[in-house]
């Protein structure tokens, strides 16, 4: 087997690699190459390198870029190494200085237009407008906040490997305090927690745990219709045994079939009449997803756009805080 050593390695790089036995069996793909086709670890290692890459060619073409394809062998395996041109990288950042312009932009330029407002005309204002011009500086200045703060995030998922406090945490109570953050900012929707009597608690960091369910409420509420309702649901899980199931489910516009692969990208952003009126940098998704994988859970959607049972159903695998599960976690830190 490949040794461990050459493993972190591997899974650190800064390409996405697999790694293929005789007869073109994937026998390991790093985290990058997964994330390249939205798949889970051993979805990818249960397959043939042909239903990812074209045979005999030195390039693929992935989502919206061209990868080069590089091959190296040894005496055990065939490796396969994707990485992006020099044009490719200029188009992402590219890509991400005008996005993140974009939106620093937008409520930069409401703060300073609502404070210019008041400097000018604050004597002729009434309370009312005053109270109004501060509660649209203090969102656009949150939402400055939450767009950095998910930079920030992405940033280091990139750059940190192993800053994860894993320990046993209870699901019911962390959603909780996630529900409450959440019910100040949409007043007018309804939300609500099942939890099953006989759930387990889960093996993972706490902070982050808070961070995934923050952001998948924020984004069920987000794209609900006024007043719409938001339900979670937690119980051990029925497919994945010491595994814990936690279920988002909103009844809001939903997502198209076509629209499916893009949602957890960076920046995505998927247009309709409720995405044009709601704000968001698309990074909370992308942030949710590389959480989970990298606490060792899965994420699941299923959606509809048909009323009158349109809406989406966001289902997260964590592992439960097992025996099995924590003898195996601190195998994997030592």
């Amino acid at each position: 087997m490949i040794e461990i050593d050459f493993k972190n390695i591997l899974e650190n790089s800064t390409q996405a690699v697999a790694a293929v036995n005789f007869d073109d069996s994937i026998v390991y793909a790093n985290k990058y190459f997964c994330s390249l086709f939205s798949m889970a670890k051993e979805e990818v290692e249960s397959k043939c390198l042909g239903d990812f890459l074209p045979k005999d060619k030195d390039t693929v073409q992935i989502k919206d870029y061209t990868y080069k394809i590089t091959k190296f062998e040894d005496e055990y395996y065939t490796y396969f190494y994707l990485s992006l041109s020099d044009t490719q990288m200029e188009k992402i950042y590219s890509d991400f200085i005008s996005t993140v312009s974009h939106e620093l932009r937008t409520p930069l330029t409401s703060i300073r237009g609502f404070a210019d407002t008041m400097l000018a005309s604050f004597d002729k204002l009434d309370k009312n407008q005053i109270q109004k011009f501060l509660n649209i500086i203090k969102e656009q200045s949150n939402r400055l906040i939450k767009l950095v703060e998910n930079l920030l995030s992405v940033s280091r998922s990139q750059v940190e490997q192993s800053n994860f406090v894993y320990k046993s945490i209870n699901p019911k109570i962390q959603i909780e305090k996630a529900m409450d953050i959440i019910k100040n900012q949409y007043p007018s929707h309804v939300f609500e927690l099942k939890c099953s009597s006989d759930v387990q608690n889960l093996l993972a960091d706490e902070n982050k745990f808070q961070q995934i369910m923050i952001n998948l409420l924020d984004n069920a509420a987000k794209y609900s219709y006024d007043r719409g309702s938001v339900t979670v649901r937690v119980s051990n899980s029925a497919q994945k045994e010491n595994f814990v199931s936690i279920k988002v489910e909103d009844h809001g516009v939903g997502i198209d079939p076509e629209n499916m692969s893009k949602i957890f990208e960076k920046f995505a952003r998927i247009e309709n009449h409720l995405t044009r009126k709601t704000q968001g940098s698309g990074l909370g998704l992308y942030i949710v997803k590389n959480l989970i994988e990298k606490m060792g859970g899965q994420i699941f959607v299923e959606s509809s756009t048909v009323l009158p049972n349109s809406g989406s159903t966001f289902e997260i695998l964590l592992p439960a805080a097992s025996y099995t599960n924590q003898s195996k976690k601190v195998l994997e830190d030592k």
